[in-house]
C-alpha cells in the first residue's frame, strides 16, 4: 500500500519550493533591474555621442571662406567679425546643486553642399543673383530652396569673405538663377578695395548657431537638469529670433568643455604636445590666430531616469561629479548624491576652414 506525504515533509517541501521561486524571482528581478540601467546608461551614451557629433560638424564647417568676414551693422557701417566665438565658463549652471561651469560657443556654420555662385557684380541694388553653376551651360534647373530660411549668404573668393542676410529669394527661370533680395542696401560697400568679389565667387548659406548649457528647473515629477541646446542667432546682431529657434541636442547633461589647440609651426599636431597641447584659451575677439588648428570638445552626460538597485536608488559614489573636478567644498555642502551615473565623451575637431586666407 503506497504511504501518502506527512504534514512535516509537505510543509518541508512547501517552503523549499518558496525559496526557489524567492531565488528565481530575485535573479529575475536584478536581471530586469541591470537590463533597465544599461539600457539607460546607453541611451545617455548614444543621445550625447549625437550630440557630439552636431557640434563638431558645425565646428569643422565654420568659417567658410576665412576665419574672419565682413559685414554692414545695424547702422550700415562695415565691420569684421570673427567665424567662431567662444567663451569660456565663469558662472554656474545653478549653485549650489548645480556648480558646473560649462563654455558656450558661437559659430557661423555653412552649408556646403548648397553652395552656389555669384553671377553678376555686386552693385548698389539689393539684389545678388546666384546659381548653382554658372560655367555650365546644362546646368538644371535651379530651385528657390539653395537657400533657407533664416540662413544668411557668405560670399567670398577666399581671400575676402562678406555676410549678407536675406530678405527674399526669387526664382528667375529664363535665366536658371536664384535673386536673392538682401537687408544690405548696398552689398557691394562690404568689398575690400584691393580685392573685389567678382563674378564666379562661391556663395554659402549660412546659419549663426549657440551651443550652450541651459538650467532647466525641476517640474512635477521631473527633476531639474540641464540641456545642451542650440539656437539660432540673427546673422548681423547676434541676437536670438522671435520666437526663440532652440534645438535641445542632449538632455541631463552636466557640463560641456571646448579646449583649444594651436600649430603655429604648422607640423600637423597641437603645440606642446602632451598634457599641454590644449588649453581653455581660445577666439573671443575680433582677431583670429591663424595657428588655431584643433579643438577639443567634451561633454558629460548622465541618464535620465535615476538607476535602481535592490535597495533602492543607486548612489553614485563620486567625490567630484564632474568631468573637471570642481571643487564641492566640504561634504556638508555639497548637493546630495543622486542615482544617476555619468559618461565623459569627447572628440577633437580639425579646424579645416578657419586657416584660409584671412580678411
Amino acid at each position: 500500500m503506497e504511504r501518502g506525504l506527512t504534514l512535516v515533509e509537505l510543509m518541508i517541501g512547501t517552503a523549499l519550493g518558496l525559496v526557489m521561486l524567492a531565488a528565481a524571482a530575485a535573479v529575475l528581478l536584478a536581471a530586469g533591474r541591470m537590463q533597465r540601467n544599461q539600457q539607460l546608461l546607453s541611451d545617455a551614451n548614444e543621445e550625447a555621442r549625437t550630440a557630439l557629433r552636431v557640434v563638431a560638424r558645425s565646428m569643422s564647417a565654420a568659417g567658410a571662406g576665412g576665419g574672419v568676414y565682413s559685414y554692414l551693422d545695424s547702422t550700415l557701417g562695415r565691420q569684421q567679425r570673427p567665424a567662431l566665438f567662444f567663451a569660456n565658463g565663469t558662472a554656474a549652471l545653478h549653485a549650489p546643486s548645480m556648480p558646473q561651469q560649462p563654455d558656450t560657443l558661437t559659430l557661423v556654420r555653412y552649408a556646403a553642399d548648397r553652395r552656389s555662385v555669384l553671377l553678376a557684380p555686386l552693385s548698389g541694388t539689393n539684389v545678388v543673383s546666384v546659381a548653382p553653376d554658372a560655367r555650365q551651360p546644362t546646368t538644371p534647373g535651379v530651385v528657390p530652396e539653395v537657400f533657407q530660411n533664416g540662413e544668411a549668404a557668405i560670399i567670398t573668393n577666399f581671400q575676402r569673405a562678406m555676410l549678407v542676410t536675406i530678405k527674399a529669394k526669387a526664382i528667375n527661370a529664363a535665366l536658371r538663377t536664384v535673386d536673392l533680395t538682401v537687408n544690405e542696401s548696398d552689398p557691394s560697400a562690404l568689398q575690400d578695395g584691393q580685392i573685389p568679389i567678382e563674378p564666379g565667387a562661391t556663395v554659402f548659406p549660412v546659419r549663426v548657431v549657440r551651443y550652450s548649457v541651459r538650467y532647466v528647473a525641476a517640474a512635477g515629477k521631473e527633476p531639474e537638469r540641464a540641456d545642451l541646446v542650440e539656437e539660432q542667432l540673427d546673422p548681423r546682431t547676434f541676437a536670438p529670433f522671435s520666437p526663440p529657434l532652440v534645438t535641445v541636442l542632449a538632455r541631463n547633461v552636466e557640463d560641456f568643455q571646448v579646449q583649444w589647440g594651436y600649430d603655429r609651426n604648422d607640423d600637423g599636431v597641437a603645440d606642446d604636445s602632451g598634457s599641454g597641447a590644449y588649453t581653455d584659451v581660445g577666439p573671443t575677439n575680433a582677431s583670429m590666430d591663424p595657428g588655431l588648428t584643433f579643438a577639443r570638445i567634451s561633454l558629460s552626460a548622465r541618464t535620465s531616469t535615476t538607476l535602481v538597485s535592490d535597495k533602492g536608488e543607486l548612489v553614485a559614489k563620486e567625490d567630484t561629479p564632474f568631468e573637471r573636478g570642481i571643487d564641492l567644498g566640504s561634504a556638508a555642502s555639497r548637493p546630495p548624491s543622486s542615482g544617476y551615473r555619468r559618461r565623459v565623451i569627447s572628440t577633437v575637431v580639425l579646424l579645416k576652414n578657419l586657416v584660409a586666407p584671412r580678411i
